[in-house]
């Protein structure tokens, strides 16, 4: 399954009430359980980082009702087993101390609350 962890690729800080998302970041999410890559990397190998190792089922990822565009999806260089999704936070998210980031890959979906900020 998935298992989050937030961060604003622009100031490498973890998301959190007092630091909050802005419309316009880019969100790196880490996570576990996206499966198979191509090109595929050996159980136990850490993922390289040229070419990447791009999920083959492209998760969907929601702010509020906002599907936020996808950047990439696939293992984090360098780590082993752990994926990272990157997206794009547009403008017309909604704003308020709790709006539900929703992460979804076939059947699996997962979902945590974040604070939204202009």
């Amino acid at each position: 399954g998935c298992l989050p962890v937030k961060f604003n690729i622009e100031y490498g800080q973890m998301v959190t009430g007092s630091n909050p998302v802005h419309l316009g970041d880019v969100l790196v999410i880490y996570a576990t359980g996206l499966g198979q890559t191509a090109p595929s990397v050996q159980t136990g190998m850490p993922a390289p980082a040229s070419p990447l190792a791009k999920a083959l089922s492209a998760p969907v990822v929601t702010l509020g009702s906002t599907t936020l565009p996808l950047l990439y999806a696939g293992l984090a260089p360098g780590e082993i087993g752990v994926y990272q999704i990157n997206v794009k936070v547009p403008n017309n998210v909604p704003q308020g101390l709790s709006i539900p980031l929703k992460i979804l890959q076939g059947s699996i979906s997962t979902s945590i609350p974040i604070r939204v900020v202009q």
